[in-house]
């Protein structure tokens, strides 16, 4: 009796859950007179087209642009965050970054800081950590706002895989979530690994395939120098 009676609650609270999910239906963007408005499935306009931007929802949030500031609107069309941002990104997990008085920090969907904005530059969390940039040189963040790897790059690429491409001294390549080296920057371009392990990474005029040791898969002949070759053959 006791386990129909736990199944009956947990098939209940999966509908409960449902039709929150669906009544939280996100609204469609369209254009007029190259201003942005908001309808709902059904074509209804729920947010009259008086926006000079707005971005598509994500997690039941949108971005909208007035007076060349960002906000928040939510699926019923209202302001929930408002219009005080000169940069943002959509929600992802709860939490967007934004640009506030020229520094970056990043919100929850109550537009209130859980990373307070000290930064000069921010990307969304991929896999856990976040790229940011201080004083001249990148680093990544947690989502509690730690350094886990402390500001030291020129650049570099959000984390795909394990792994982040990062450029030292104009040359590029790999890091894994503790900032351990996988391997070292001497790479003109690196492409993110796959989840096979393998990135494309160029030196001088050459394209390579590797593999995560650093060891040559395939050499990558681009379309020119095939054509080149073949014609030469042809001689």
């Amino acid at each position: 009796m006791k386990h129909i009676e736990s199944r009956f609650i947990l098939l209940f609270i999966c509908i409960y859950i449902s039709c929150l999910s669906f009544g939280q239906t996100n609204l469609i963007r369209f254009y007029e007179k190259a201003k942005v408005g908001y309808k709902d499935d059904k074509g209804n306009v729920i947010v009259p087209p008086d926006y000079v931007a707005g971005s598509e929802f994500s997690e039941g949030y949108a971005i909208v642009l007035r007076d060349g500031k960002r906000g928040f609107i939510n699926s019923k069309g209202e302001v929930v965050i408002p219009f005080r941002y000169d940069d943002a990104s959509l929600f992802q997990n709860g939490v967007a970054f934004v640009m506030e008085k020229g520094k970056y920090g990043y919100i929850n969907t109550k537009g209130e800081y859980v990373i307070q904005p000290t930064f000069d530059y921010a990307e969304q969390f991929r896999e856990g950590l976040a790229m940011v940039k201080k004083d001249g040189k990148v680093g990544f963040i947690t989502e509690k706002g730690e350094f886990a790897i402390a500001p030291q790059y020129e650049k570099a690429m959000g984390f795909v895989n394990g792994a982040s491409t990062v450029r030292m001294n104009g040359k590029w390549g790999y890091i894994d979530k503790t900032g351990k080296v996988i391997l070292p920057c001497k790479y003109d371009m690196a492409s993110a690994f796959t989840a096979e392990g393998t990135a494309v990474v160029i030196m001088g005029r050459e394209h390579y395939k590797i593999n995560r040791r650093g060891k040559i898969i395939e050499e990558i002949k681009d379309r020119e120098e095939e054509e080149r070759e073949e014609r030469e053959r042809r001689k």
